[in-house]
């Protein structure tokens, strides 16, 4: 019977296919990290879709429609993303979704205080379980203080138009400048938030 001479690879074989494959890792690399970052911007444009539309349909209601376009401004909606929504007896709503700039009137017999946990809830309701997550995470290169986004924003004009931007930590106080810009101010420094709904900015395009 023939004896079988198995010697196997020989270091030098190894060093040259372990080379090879560091080549085409670092040529894949690249490419691959821009499609996952562009699938990760994609599912935070998807997001803001939705919470746009929840708040479309919350507007249906005649009491929520009037405590978010009678205020003295917009009305900001700071939605924290990945929270469950929950229901507001169990204060999840409230946690999660926060109104500035509302109206503080009383509303058809209500008080706006009463109205507010309505609206919640609904945008709650139609949001879903749980807020959406934030995907794209990295610094945003718009940004002076290159700060990373950390929340959604909903803004809602004195007209029931509705914007949706991704905000950084920096925009607590984002300010929308007319109906019609792309971007945001806050404490004096542009782009501190980047409009998804409805034009979506060059960052995630």
């Amino acid at each position: 019977m023939k004896k079988m001479n198995n010697k196997g690879f020989s270091l030098v074989e190894l060093i040259i296919v372990i080379a090879i494959m560091a080549i085409l890792a670092g040529a894949i690399a690249p490419a691959l990290i821009r499609y996952i970052d562009k699938s990760r911007k994609s599912n935070d444009v998807s997001s803001c879709k939705t919470i746009k539309t929840a708040v479309e349909t919350a507007l249906g209601n005649e009491s929520v429609y009037e405590l978010l376009t009678t205020g003295d401004d917009y009305c900001y909606i700071y939605i924290t993303p990945g929270e469950a929504t929950g229901s507001t007896t169990t204060t999840g709503a409230q946690k999660c979704i926060n109104f500035s700039g509302q109206s503080k009137a009383d509303i058809n017999g209500k008080k706006a205080s009463e109205v507010e946990v309505i609206a919640k809830d609904e945008i709650g309701t139609n949001i879903g379980e749980k807020t959406p997550k934030l995907k794209y995470r990295k610094n945003a290169k718009d940004t002076d203080s290159k700060k990373t986004p950390t929340e959604f924003v909903a803004v809602v004009s004195k007209k029931g138009t509705i914007y949706v931007f991704i905000s950084v930590s920096a925009a607590k106080g984002m300010k929308v400048k007319d109906d019609k810009t792309v971007g945001v101010i806050a404490d004096g420094a542009e782009n501190a938030g980047f409009q998804i709904c409805p034009n979506v900015c060059d960052e995630y395009q």
